[in-house]
């Protein structure tokens, strides 16, 4: 652990008394470290030590700027666009540590006031996930040792899930701000995989990346003429960085990146459809009673960069608080 490396230089004294007690406290740190990165900074992810979980999450995104097809940032003049989400989620390891299940519903309040458009506000839920993972390789959790091969193994879990259309899609949006468009209107399979990897016993580095398929569907009223709308593939890719401070604190950086493929209508390619963001943050989590309470908090923003993130009409900054409550084995 690394308490008095943060702190000021001590007599001698101070710092074999607090090895020892460094010592004393190795275990119960070590199992908080498992808890913390092997999954329980994700929505619905049950920590590794743990056999269920419930959580809710309260997040606020203000938009800040836009970028267009090429990819040039712009920041937002004469327009607001803000949104407020509470995600409610749980998950279970049904068969022990193994395999566990998942899901995530969010709840959605959503203001546009957009120049030259009326201002809008709507409230609706959200596209919900289900899905598992399957714990394939355990790390020892003990650092990387050049020496020993073993320790280079990860904690890996591959990853599936689905995604259902519960929000309402663009094509049946009833606002001209589209205030009210909650979802994406398509089923999504989901692939991926999961890696954690300790680089000492209260250091490790994640690395989450998914791909998913998404399904096509008929797309607006019937009496106006549906068509046949082709969303595109979809590449979700997320690096963390994580820090367990002692038993009860930890603290994370993180960065995320997503890209979607053209979209097509009734066979036709759709101009412009081809998304790219990228977004940055740092995050942290405080046990209010370990190891069932727990309270997080992480802030995240689009870095208004021209070039990074492209055909994304509000780009900004968020903050979320969550709530988790873990039943430990």
């Amino acid at each position: 652990m690394k308490s008095s490396a943060r702190g000021r230089p001590v007599a001698a004294w101070v710092g074999a008394a607090a090895s020892v007690a460094l010592l004393v406290r190795a275990a119960p740190a070590r199992a908080q470290a498992c808890c913390t990165t092997t999954g329980s900074s994700e929505i619905g992810v049950v920590g590794r030590c743990h056999q269920g979980l419930l959580m809710a999450q309260a997040s606020y995104e203000e938009a800040l700027g836009s970028f267009d097809e090429r990819g040039s940032y712009r920041s937002l003049e004469g327009s607001a666009a803000r949104d407020a989400t509470l995600t409610l989620a749980g998950g279970v390891r049904p068969f022990g540590p193994a395999l566990q299940l998942y899901g995530a519903l969010p709840l959605r309040v959503q203001q546009r006031a957009l120049a030259g458009i009326p201002e809008a506000t709507r409230a609706g839920a959200g596209d919900a996930t289900a899905g598992a993972r399957l714990m394939a390789l355990e790390d020892r959790m003990a650092g990387i040792r050049l020496d020993e091969p073993t320790s280079l193994i990860p904690f890996l879990e591959p990853v599936v899930a689905v995604r259902l259309p519960s929000g309402r899609a663009p094509a049946d949006s009833r606002t001209p701000s589209q205030a009210d468009v909650t979802g994406e209107g398509a089923y999504a399979l989901l692939g991926g995989v999961s890696i954690v990897k300790f680089l000492t016993l209260d250091e490790s580095l994640s690395v989450t990346a998914t791909y998913g398929h998404r399904f096509a569907h008929r797309a607006g009223a019937a009496a106006s003429g549906s068509r046949r709308y082709e969303p595109g593939a979809e590449l979700d890719a997320k690096l963390a960085f994580f820090d367990v401070v002692d038993l009860h604190w930890s603290w994370t950086a993180f960065a995320t990146g997503r890209w979607t493929a053209a979209a097509a209508s009734d066979g036709r390619p759709v101009p412009a459809s081809e998304t790219r963001r990228i977004r940055v943050g740092i995050g942290g989590a405080r046990y209010l009673t370990y190891p069932t309470w727990q309270l997080t908090a992480s802030v995240a923003a689009d870095p208004p960069v021209s070039g990074l993130s492209q055909g994304i009409p509000f780009a900004g900054a968020s903050l979320a608080l969550g709530l988790r409550r873990s039943f430990p084995y």
